[in-house]
């Protein structure tokens, strides 16, 4: 699954919009909308959406090792 998808999906989930989550993002619903279509998203963007969404934002190597991406820390 994309990140575009999964953010998509986790919107419909969740009953936010792109532009609700735009405006969390402190963006416009337009650049949110292009992000989505080109799946074009930095880790630290993806981090902000997660956080938002209610997410974590994972690494997960081919030994099911988990690694917790956050900028906050």
């Amino acid at each position: 699954m994309s990140a575009s998808s999964a953010i998509k999906q986790r919107l419909t989930d969740l009953n936010i919009s792109q532009s609700e989550l735009a405006r969390q993002l402190g963006t416009d619903r337009q650049n949110i909308y292009h992000k989505l279509q080109r799946d074009n998203f930095s880790s630290r963007e993806l981090d902000q959406i997660c956080k938002i969404l209610k997410l974590k934002l994972i690494m997960v190597d081919e030994n099911k090792k988990e690694y917790i991406i956050d900028y906050d820390k």
